[in-house]
């Protein structure tokens, strides 16, 4: 885990590096897609495999994907200045001030309303969306009493769902615009919170799959769209510390509503907890459609700001 900001950073900041600025929106809802099927088909067959063969061998397939994953990204290559962004020659005093980089990066954030806005929100979903990693194996286990194959069937079909979200997205994305895409997040992030608080209740096992699929199908609608916006507006200098930031946010709220529900499942049951979990993802959406309709999201320019255009108090920087 505490590798994976790194990795997804670093994965999401290369895309307009390996693209030209048409094929980007398409890059970008492969990528997620391509990583929701393994999802899909993983978890159906992990959940399958450790009825049959035990927890060992899910453990060891599991670390072999890493190695194929690693042995891809090897085979990555472009011209030019590879994958970073131009920069003057550093003084030895700028050198051993890795922090003012970052603080800069959050300057630069801040600056942005737009590229805050989709960070809050992104915390904002966490503070659920965490506590869904622990319930998704109460439900499959102990809820709906199917043991590890539930597990698998719960987390198959919440990423079927994201499939099905990501391929709207990406035609969604390719006929609104950017008044559009403000609205469509704000009905993305209550559908999401409704339909999971139906899932929480719902007491037949395959109507409760179909809402958690609707549900993660918002969830893919919006986050397509979402880092397609990143994509277009974060300027190059500063791409790989808004994604790291934005990462490094959401896990951290994410670990904290996982602990929490972890400790209240000791005491209350898993529909209420996800009931409350939905509530609180869903809260995201009046704080965008807020911010919307007061003008606080305004387009930025579609490459970014230049660094010159970020006010930066204190030192100087390069």
């Amino acid at each position: 885990m505490f590798a994976s900001p790194f990795f997804t950073a670093g994965r999401s900041a290369i895309l307009p590096t390996i693209t030209t600025s048409e094929e980007l929106h398409t890059a970008n809802s492969l990528t997620q897609t391509t990583q929701w099927t393994t999802i899909t088909i993983g978890t159906f067959a992990a959940g399958a495999s450790v009825m049959q063969f035990g927890y060992g061998w899910a453990f060891l397939l599991n670390s072999l994907s890493f190695l194929f994953s690693a042995a891809c990204i090897s085979r990555l290559h472009v011209e030019g200045d590879a994958f970073q962004p131009r920069k003057r020659e550093l003084t030895e005093a700028e050198v051993v001030r890795p922090w003012h980089e970052y603080v800069e990066g959050l300057r630069y954030m801040r600056s942005n309303p737009l590229i805050l806005g989709i960070a809050l929100i992104g915390v904002g979903w966490a503070t659920g969306g965490g506590a869904a990693q622990i319930l998704f194996s109460l439900f499959g286990e102990i809820v709906f009493n199917r043991g590890p194959a539930g597990i698998g069937e719960v987390w198959g079909c919440a990423g079927m769902g994201l499939l099905v979200g990501g391929g709207f997205a990406y035609w969604l994305g390719e006929h609104i615009d950017f008044r559009a895409y403000k609205r469509t997040i704000s009905i993305c992030y209550v559908l999401h919170g409704a339909t999971y608080i139906i899932f929480s209740q719902m007491r037949i096992f395959y109507l409760a799959l179909l809402f958690i699929a609707l549900s993660r199908s918002a969830v893919a609608v919006s986050s397509v769209l979402n880092m397609s916006q990143l994509l277009r507006h974060v300027s190059n200098e500063y791409r790989g510390r808004v994604f790291a930031t934005m990462e490094s946010m959401v896990n951290s709220v994410m670990m904290v509503s996982m602990a929490l529900a972890g400790i209240a499942s000791q005491y209350y049951s898993p529909r209420i907890i996800a009931a409350i979990a939905g509530a609180l993802s869903s809260t995201t959406a009046f704080f965008w459609a807020w911010a919307n309709l007061t003008g606080r999201l305004p387009e930025p320019p579609v490459h970014g700001v230049e660094r010159r255009e970020v006010e930066v108090h204190g030192e100087p920087t390069i």
